[in-house]
């Protein structure tokens, strides 16, 4: 009996010890899989030369050498980016005939908290845009309403062919407490955009990026 034992555990061992390795392994290719890094979180930046830049204007026309970097946030996101000793001129493309928004610096990419937005588009023939903090994970706020300022200088958006552009300037550092600076460099982002208007709206696309600010 103690030699037919032995042999069953040995014969058991040789069975499952296959099937162990093999959970095993599984298990550990998951968890890779499950931390490989967002693809949109690259610095795709195009520079063009900064001596040949046109003036700026807040009209919701992005023109050929209107910005100098340029960055394809996706197949359908767009950001163009221009500086000056005090200010950032943003411009974004999107295919979406809603809002489309950019979120600079959030605290983490896995959510709105700390990120500071600026979200636009046309409803009804206008251009909007609102300045927006991200209050947590999923929602954010007008800095209005949160006792901070609207820090958006000037801006312009068109809505034309499925395409929505939007065009706006503000400081670099506004001192204001909901908003983030923006720095020569590198930036984080989260980017969207829906195809209905109003900050309210779902989002019909988002991500996260790392762009460089001229």
């Amino acid at each position: 009996m103690p030699t037919s034992k032995k042999y069953i555990a040995a014969l058991l061992t040789i069975l499952i010890l296959p099937a162990l390795l093999f959970s095993s392994c599984a298990a550990i290719a998951e968890m890779t899989s499950d931390q490989t890094d967002n693809p949109d979180a690259v610095d795709n930046t195009q520079i063009s030369d900064p001596d040949s830049l046109v003036e700026w204007q807040a009209d919701g026309v992005i023109t050929t050498n209107e910005y100098s970097n340029s960055a394809n946030i996706s197949a359908n996101f767009t950001l163009f980016s221009r500086t000056d000793d005090q200010y950032v001129y943003i411009g974004i493309k999107a295919k979406a005939s809603g809002w489309i928004s950019i979120g600079f610096q959030p605290v983490s990419a896995k959510g709105h908290t700390g990120a500071d937005f600026a979200l636009g588009g046309v409803s009804s023939g206008q251009a909007y845009v609102y300045d927006l903090w991200g209050i947590s994970k999923d929602e954010h706020s007008l800095d209005t309403k949160l006792g901070g300022t609207n820090s958006i200088l000037a801006y312009g958006a068109t809505e034309s062919g499925g395409y929505t552009v939007l065009e706006f300037k503000r400081l670099l550092s506004t001192g204001d407490s909901y908003d983030q600076n923006i720095v020569h460099g590198s930036n984080n982002i989260l980017w969207a955009y829906s195809d209905e208007d109003g900050f309210a709206a779902m989002h019909i696309a988002e991500g996260t990026a790392k762009i460089n600010i001229p």
